[in-house]
């Protein structure tokens, strides 16, 4: 069997143009879904904030505990983020 794997080669500028523009098409398709997929009160919880911006579990704690990701609403033990404030962090 072939293989088809090719070495491209790109500037780092246009790798992260390229991920922005696909966090950015992940965030809208979360966003744009209807409240109820949103967790309470059309919020968004931890898997969907992850999700949505790619990033690891343990990444999301960190930037809460840096303030590059805003503080959530804790219902119980769970965690939610208004889909403004995911709105906000992007570019």
């Amino acid at each position: 069997m072939e293989s088809n794997n090719r070495l491209v080669v790109i500037e780092v500028s246009e790798l992260e143009a390229m991920i922005e523009r696909v966090v950015e098409r992940k965030l809208r398709e979360i966003l744009n879904h209807d409240n109820k997929s949103l967790g309470r009160d059309g919020r968004m919880s931890l898997n969907e904030v992850i999700a949505a911006l790619d990033i690891s579990k343990q990444c999301a704690y960190n930037w809460i505990k840096s303030g590059r990701l805003s503080q959530p609403t804790r219902i119980g033990r769970r965690l939610y983020w208004s889909p403004d404030a995911i709105r906000a962090m992007m570019p």
